[in-house]
């Protein structure tokens, strides 16, 4: 089970899930683990804090990691409802600066992603990456689009 170095167990999912466990760090292990190596490094590569959820600390953010299986928020077959996304945003860095250091890194990625670019055809202001790619995908990272 990887634990995160820069991620609390409580900025991954709301916190009704975060209330089931005795112990927080059991949380980790419902991931997948590349989805966690992977916001890992984003963080260490931006060098800047980056926020999941921040709901712990009375802010608005309570499902940008996991989501419940009847959660209203995004699509029914959300790669968030297979613990394989994070939506993440920075108070520092721009979601655009944040695709280039991720394609800048691209060859130490363990494993191929996805990146979402826009939904309902604006460009997101935050960074929706997944490890729920498909067996046809060529490239490290495919881009896509709600």
């Amino acid at each position: 089970m990887y634990k995160c170095k820069h991620y609390a167990p409580h900025e991954l999912v709301p916190k009704e899930v975060y209330e089931l466990f005795t112990n927080p760090d059991d949380i980790y292990s419902i991931f997948d683990e590349n989805a966690l190596r992977i916001i890992d490094m984003i963080r260490e590569w931006a060098g800047v804090a980056l926020i999941i959820n921040n709901w712990f600390w009375e802010g608005q953010r309570t499902e940008s990691g996991f989501r419940v299986k009847n959660s209203k928020t995004g699509s029914t077959k959300s790669a968030h409802k297979l613990c394989k996304a994070f939506d993440i945003i920075s108070t520092k860095k721009t979601t655009q600066e944040l695709w280039t250091i991720i394609e800048k890194n691209a060859n130490k990625l363990p494993c191929k992603i996805r990146i979402e670019r826009t939904s309902g055809g604006k460009v997101l202001t935050w960074l929706h990456i997944d490890t729920n790619t498909l067996s046809t995908q060529k490239d490290i990272i495919c881009y896509f689009n709600d």
